[in-house]
């Protein structure tokens, strides 16, 4: 058993981790300002909640020195793409100096565990080689990539001048139950999945030709249980993915096929706005080195996508979504990058 912190620790990915950890008897505080997630009373009332912001050292520095933790699971920032073109220094102080403060507090309180979300998005603008990205590759193009990449320099320069034990995870395109639909533009399963029972036409930004590496979060988060114990992590990146990858047309036309008894299929139709300059084309994972200690993905693609799908269902009979209004009011010519 551990004293788990996590930023982010109302998000997506979060949520879906704090069960796996409660379950193995870990002790767990959450740090998040509410501001990208919703506080769900059933599952984040089982951990200590701060509400709070990872840019205000100070009290990242209090959060820590009370909680006391032994590993840090940082995930806190500014994860969309378009609000991160639109507003560099939010996007800087979120995901850059978020990080220092979150590093820092953890030195301070006595805690050098710290694993931490990089992206996929590194890759932007290295050659696909076949099989997919390796580690060793990153030169990121967009502010956001940028930005992620800023941070995993900051930790390896920690971890050889303050002697910071760090995990970086590369994520790919994560995708399951509790997905967050509300970003400026939701993930590719929610925007289509939404808008189709809402009986509108689904948004694909682009041709619908681009390709990604869908990866089931409850994939990612066994990851995660890993590093805890696992000493292989130290010191190193991850890839996690499922090292395929899907068009946003194929993965379009399995929502249609899951949802095929409730709309029609010529509510189907792409809009070719807001494609986003410096974003990849095609991208799918390379993750030799997590299968080499023991990982493997478990889901398929058509599991990702139907756990996402029905969590959705559940939203929109609870009320929290209206699919009949949902993206009604994106513009996609102000979200051309």
């Amino acid at each position: 058993m551990s004293k788990v912190l996590i930023t982010g620790g109302t998000g997506f990915v979060s949520t879906n981790l704090l069960p796996l950890l409660l379950a193995e008897g870990h002790d767990i505080s959450l740090i998040d300002n509410l501001s990208q997630s919703v506080y769900v009373p059933e599952l984040h009332d089982r951990a200590q909640f701060y509400e709070a912001d990872i840019r205000d050292a100070e009290e990242m520095e209090s959060i820590f020195k009370e909680v006391k933790p032994e590993v840090v699971f940082h995930f806190g920032g500014l994860v969309s793409i378009y609000d991160c073109h639109n507003d560099p220094v939010q996007a800087a102080e979120n995901n850059i100096i978020g990080s220092i403060n979150v590093f820092n507090a953890a030195l301070a309180s006595g805690c050098d565990r710290v694993i931490f979300s990089e992206t996929s998005a590194v890759y932007e603008n290295v050659e696909l080689p076949e099989g997919g990205y390796v580690e060793g590759a990153s030169d990121p193009t967009t502010f956001y990539a940028a930005s992620k990449a800023a941070v995993a320099l900051i930790a390896d320069s920690y971890a050889r001048t303050r002697g910071l034990k760090y995990t970086a995870l590369r994520y790919f395109n994560i995708a399951g139950p509790i997905q967050d639909y509300k970003r400026t533009v939701p993930p590719l399963f929610a925007g289509v999945a939404i808008r189709l029972l809402g009986g509108n036409n689904p948004i694909i930004f682009g041709d619908g030709t681009r390709a990604r590496d869908f990866i089931h979060v409850d994939d990612v988060n066994a990851f995660h249980v890993q590093c805890l114990t696992d000493e292989r992590t130290v010191g190193e990146t991850f890839n996690l993915g499922m090292n395929s990858y899907h068009s946003l047309y194929q993965i379009s036309e399995i929502i249609f096929d899951y949802l095929k008894d409730e709309i029609p299929a010529d509510y189907l139709e792409y809009d070719n706005m807001a494609e986003i300059n410096g974003e990849a084309h095609t991208i799918y994972a390379n993750i030799n080195k997590a299968m080499s200690i023991g990982w493997k993905p478990q889901k398929t693609i058509n599991d990702a996508i139907y756990d996402t799908i029905d969590y959705l269902k559940l939203e929109i009979e609870k009320g929290n979504v209206d699919p009949a209004t949902f993206m009604k009011d994106i513009n996609t010519k102000d979200l051309k990058i």
